[in-house]
């Protein structure tokens, strides 16, 4: 696919991907035709929806592509690759339980909403 079809893909804008390719986070190949094109495949989709979930954790593009730079080119024991994903698997939950409070917040305040804003108004905790 063309950087067009894969603006479509990912809902990505064409000067975001081409920051990600700058920044060495994608590597597409040339069309071969000598025009310059460049071709991107589904696996692609998946690397950008990768970085955009490490970029909602609070990761940085440049520590993002030090990370898979380093896991790719296999500078990463087994051991570096554990405890990076655990990390990440730290932070998501963290995330989630963030995210459950805040959910449980809003509902409590919708039901006081509801019930004519009587009584104290909810706190989020």
């Amino acid at each position: 696919m063309r950087i067009g079809e894969l603006e479509e893909a990912t809902g990505l804008k064409r000067s975001t991907i081409r920051v990600y390719e700058r920044m060495g986070l994608l590597r597409a190949e040339e069309s071969g035709a000598g025009n310059g094109y460049r071709h991107f495949d589904a696996s692609h989709v998946e690397r950008i929806g990768a970085i955009r979930i490490a970029q909602s954790l609070g990761f940085s593009l440049k520590e993002i592509a030090a990370l898979m730079d380093a896991w790719e080119d296999g500078r990463l024991t087994k051991a570096q690759k554990l405890r990076a994903l655990e990390t990440r698997l730290t932070a998501v939950e963290e995330k989630r339980r963030q995210l459950q409070g805040l959910s449980q917040w809003l509902k409590r305040l919708r039901d006081w909403v509801e019930a004519g804003e009587n009584g104290p108004k909810p706190r989020l905790r």
